[in-house]
């Protein structure tokens, strides 16, 4: 019975159970493939969801995970099976009657197995979209580099010679606003995608209210963090550090403006990463160096022939037209090399072809470059930032005042004293050498700000036609507390308005033709400075109604107006008055009775000052400049009784056009004196001159006579002695040459010799620039004890003429004292027999050669023997060899012989006697046999 009941249940489970399931797959086949439908409809549906997902994901920079790709594959795989499924079962069942049950079964089964597919589908959870990996390099659109001017290429290489230096971590890049910095870092940028030897190159602009959240977030993007906005600034810079540490980067700071700390953003200091770097742009100097660059580069504006070719390029080749040429030529000189301006100012002309349109674009770059359209927007307001980032009032002020010079001028940085003491610096920091360094304190400020820029010559600066172009919109507005300046310089012929006047701040009229002066019958408020500089036909200044009503007047520059016949009496009504300019004024004056001055140059002027006047109503003076005044001469004592009583016997008129005559004691009441330049002639110098000398800048002395020798020594203890004149003076036999620029001495028979040597002076530092020696008989040396101190390391320019007693210039040892000469020039010396004579220390020997070759004057340029009868040799028997010589120049030097001649690399110098070409080429080849 079991045997049989356990085969019974074995025929039940083997072959009973699958015949009954598989007739029930076949009976049921129209449910299970509607169950599949279903199925597969909440699968597709499903499906389209993830889409409608991924989508918006896509939209925000992830990107579709494998995973996810493989099940969009496998959904559409199982919808086209179920499709198949369905289409069958119903040619299978057609009119409701099944012809083929095998076929039909098989299609029970599938729609079966589809059903449980789409479900497990539906099941299956994982991540649909993904943060892409961040790419190393992501590429910043622009024009290819081929295409960007020489001088913006070779700034590029520049870049990237220093990014490729292992031993530089940070370089920063400076320059003006729309100068090009931003063009070069994206450069910088595109470059590594190609040529990467960094994991990540990161581009961020920083902007002039740097935002440490958007800066973190602009990072964390490029390295793949999600740094949700109004995240956590402490939790996102320990995310940076942990990432940045693991990648060898180059992190871009665009548009830098202060001091970054680049710890509290979460940046690691590259000294502290081997082979990550930082480059900065900013356009300031001093924030370069705040950030700690090994390297600072400055981008300068364009050249001419670049800023051209780019205006074409920008403006098209219709630019280059007969007609339109020259205007768009002015335009873009107008420009001055600033790209942004460049290509502003091309958008603005593209497609204008009229002559008339291009007149009116040079006339409105000429008046008011703001007036073009776009200039404000694109270019001032960019560049205004600038202006707005400056650290204070004080210096906005004086970048603006610089507006007040001509264009493409040099501003000579004793003018910017003058705005320094006329907004009342003296008071605040208690003198005038307090306010010089104040003053070069903020021109160095504005010049480390690309404000200002170096000028031609040393102690100038000058302005960049978009800086001044920017100020003069700035001063233009005079409207919200903003001060308004009428500037106006070159070729004016009419002056402003009178309603003009009233507002204004300060007036510069400045090189103009202006013939007249108005009257102007109201109080000018305001105005605080009034330049009239440099005017060739101004005859007078209105004696009523003009200076008057300007008491708050504090700088006045009537400087070189050489047809002014006399200065009004309202000038004394200036109380507020702090800097009067009369320099090279051919008019005179009765009276100058200002006692709140700080700052007067008379200098090359007719003006007199009567006797009292100093000692009673200049008595704030710390700058007095005198030097070439025609009407005042000085006396000491009873010296000049004599002419004082010839005066006293003229009339009043007749006494008014006569030199004054004043006591040089009244200098000593100038208590707060700390700057004067005087020439003081036929007086005798004593003891008094003493104390007077040590606040001297510039000296003239002529036919004084010297009572004790240690007078002269004076000056120099002040160390400011710019320049010093010694003419036909008498008891001088030694004069110290410690001056820092200029020395001039002639015609002083006593003389015998330059001495430095005293023990005060031993620390003294190199000063003198230029040196003259003329006509003084006993002269035997120009050095005496200087060598320990070179006194003559900054000379570049020697003359000596009419000195007989000299035999020999210099003498062993000097010649290395003089590294810095450029120019000597030896003329008339009746003893003079040798320029140079040479230690056997100091000279080589060359192979084949039995001269030897001495080095003394590196940068010489230009050597004048002139009238030298003894002259046997330049350099006592050695090959004289100065690398820069570009001339040569002999003339009436009986005694000197080509071949002693001895100087090396002479190709291409001209030397002439008595006019006529002597010696030209080479010299001596097979004899001294230069190489």
């Amino acid at each position: 019975m079991d045997i049989a009941g356990s085969f019974a249940t074995l025929i039940d489970k083997c072959l009973i159970d699958p015949i009954f399931q598989r007739i029930n797959i076949l009976t049921n086949s129209s449910d299970n493939v509607r169950e599949m439908q279903e199925k597969v409809r909440e699968l597709k549906a499903a499906r389209n969801d993830k889409r409608h997902e991924l989508g918006q994901a896509e939209n925000v920079g992830h990107v579709m995970t494998d995973k996810a790709r493989n099940w969009f594959e496998v959904v559409s795989e199982t919808e086209m099976e179920a499709t198949g499924v369905e289409e069958r079962h119903q040619r299978t069942c057609a009119w409701g009657l099944c012809v083929n049950c095998w076929s039909l079964y098989k299609l029970s089964k599938k729609s079966i197995d589809l059903k449980q597919k789409a479900g497990d589908m539906l099941n299956q959870q994982f991540d649909f979209a993904k943060r892409p990996l961040p790419k190393s390099v992501i590429e910043i659109e622009s024009e290819p580099t081929e295409n960007l001017p020489p001088s913006t290429q070779n700034m590029l290489q520049k870049m990237l010679d220093g990014l490729g230096d292992p031993k530089t971590r940070i370089i920063g890049v400076y320059g003006m606003g729309g100068v090009g910095k931003t063009t070069l870092a994206e450069k910088v940028n595109n470059h590594f995608k190609e040529n990467s030897c960094f994991e990540t190159v990161i581009m961020v602009t920083v902007s002039a209210t740097p935002d440490i959240s958007r800066i973190q977030t602009r990072i964390g993007k490029r390295l793949g963090l999600d740094l949700p906005e109004g995240h956590d600034v402490d939790d996102a810079r320990e995310k940076l550090q942990d990432a940045l540490r693991k990648k060898n980067f180059l992190l871009i700071l665009d548009d830098v403006w202060d001091r970054l700390e680049l710890k509290g953003i979460g940046i690691p200091h590259p000294r502290n990463h081997k082979g990550s770097k930082i480059l900065i742009t900013s356009r300031n100097k001093g924030t370069c160096t705040h950030m700690d660059a090994e390297i600072k580069l400055k981008v300068n504006p364009l050249s001419r022939d670049e800023s051209w070719n780019l205006f074409v390029k920008k403006a098209g080749l219709y630019v280059t037209a007969n007609r339109i040429k020259c205007f768009a030529q002015t335009v873009v000189e107008k420009c001055k090399g600033l790209p942004l301006a460049i290509v502003t100012v091309a958008r603005a002309m593209a497609d204008r072809d009229g002559v008339g349109e291009w007149a009116d674009a040079v006339r409105e770059m000429e008046t008011s470059a703001a007036d073009l359209r776009g200039m404000k927007e694109e270019v001032f307001v960019p560049l205004k930032f600038s202006f707005d980032k400056l650290e204070d009032d004080m210096l906005r002020d004086l970048f603006l005042y610089c507006v007040c010079f001509g264009e493409d001028s040099d501003i000579f940085e004793n003018y910017i004293l003058d705005y320094c003491v006329g907004e009342g610096l003296v008071d605040k920091l208690g003198s005038l050498m307090a306010v010089r360094n104040k003053g070069a304190a903020m021109i160095k400020s504005l010049k480390i700000a690309s404000m200002l820029e170096d000028g031609e010559y040393e102690c100038t600066v000058r302005m960049h036609d978009m800086m001044r172009e920017l100020a003069l919109w700035i001063t233009s507005l005079g409207s919200d507390g903003s001060p308004k300046f009428l500037t106006r310089a070159g070729g004016f012929k009419e002056a402003p308005h009178t309603k003009e006047w009233l507002d204004a701040t300060r007036i510069s009229q400045i090189n103009t033709q202006i013939e007249k002066l108005p009257e102007i019958g109201e109080r000018c408020p305001k105005l605080t400075t009034l330049l009239l500089r440099n005017n060739k036909i101004l005859t007078i200044v209105p004696q009523t109604n003009f200076l008057e009503h300007m008491d708050n007047l504090r700088v006045f520059d009537l400087s070189y107006l050489s047809k002014l016949e006399y200065l009004p009496d309202s000038l004394s009504g200036l109380v507020n008055l702090r800097v009067l300019r009369l320099r090279g004024c051919s008019s005179s004056s009765k009276s100058l009775d200002l006692s709140n001055l700080r700052y007067l140059d008379v200098s090359r002027t007719k003006v007199s000052i009567p006797a009292g006047v100093i000692s009673h109503h200049l008595l704030k003076l710390e700058d007095f400049y005198l030097y070439g005044a025609r009407n005042i001469k000085w006396r000491k004592g009873d010296e000049g009784n004599n002419k004082e009583e010839k005066r006293s016997g003229l009339s009043s008129d007749e006494a008014h056009h006569q030199p004054s005559i004043i006591d040089v004691d009244e200098l000593s009441s100038l208590t707060h004196l700390t700057s004067l330049r005087i020439c003081l002639k036929d007086i005798t110098i004593s003891d008094w001159f003493k104390p007077l000398a040590k606040k001297v800048t510039g000296l003239l002395l002529e036919r004084c006579t010297f009572k004790i020798q240690d007078a002269i020594q004076a000056p120099y203890e002040s160390q400011i002695l710019m320049w010093l004149v010694i003419k036909q003076c008498q008891g001088l036999t030694c004069v110290p040459c410690r001056v820092i620029q200029y020395l001039e001495i002639y015609n002083c028979e006593d003389l015998e010799v330059l001495d430095g040597a005293k023990e005060a002076y031993q620390e003294s530092s190199e000063s003198l620039e230029l040196l003259i020696l003329k006509r003084l008989p006993k002269l035997g040396s120009i050095c005496v004890g200087l060598a320990p101190l070179n006194f003559f390391g900054r000379l570049s320019s020697l003359t000596i003429e009419e000195c007989n007693r000299l035999n020999m210039l210099f003498t062993k040892g000097m010649p290395h004292l003089f590294n810095n000469l450029k120019y000597i020039t030896v003329a008339n010396c009746n003893g003079m027999e040798v320029i140079i004579e040479a230690e056997e220390a100091d000279w080589e020997l060359e192979e084949n050669n039995n001269n030897g070759v001495f080095s003394p004057f590196p940068i010489l340029r230009k050597l004048f023997l002139h009238n030298l009868q003894a002259l046997v040799d330049v350099c006592s028997n050695h090959i004289l060899h100065c690398p820069l010589i570009t001339e040569v120049e002999v003339w009436n030097c009986s005694r000197l012989k080509k071949d002693p001649l001895h100087i090396r690399n002479a190709d291409g110098l001209l030397v002439m006697e008595d006019g006529s070409p002597w010696w030209k080429g080479k010299v001596v080849e097979e004899e001294i046999q230069m190489i």
